[in-house]
């Protein structure tokens, strides 16, 4: 008996149900923010540096980096995250690019 595989959508679809099913945006406000702020701080990037956050959610790295000058677009495959992203931005008046899509289809 041959089994076939799933397609890379299928298994991407796969990977996007968790995150898009549940709130992770209230799991990320209460634990994730002071974890960030402290993993950017130790990164020591000048104003001006150029990141890319890939899985960046609800922007809980993104918005520090941007917060200290660091010129960054977040990545993240999942659009309700993207959205909480963009609002906590707008919220803080900083310039964040958001993009949705996938690591591996990065040109």
């Amino acid at each position: 008996m041959t089994t076939q595989q799933p397609s890379i959508e299928q298994m991407k679809d796969s990977m996007r149900a968790p995150w898009i099913a549940g709130d992770f945006g209230a799991i990320a406000r209460n634990i994730g923010v002071p974890e960030a702020e402290s993993f950017v701080a130790r990164m020591g990037l000048e104003p001006g540096a150029r990141v890319l956050d890939i899985a960046c959610g609800t922007g809980n790295v993104t918005i520090p980096l941007a917060r200290r000058g660091v010129m960054v677009t977040g990545l993240d495959m999942t659009p309700g995250l993207l959205e909480e992203a963009r609002a906590r931005t707008a919220r803080d008046g900083l310039d964040i690019r958001f993009d949705e899509g996938f690591a591996e289809t990065l040109p």
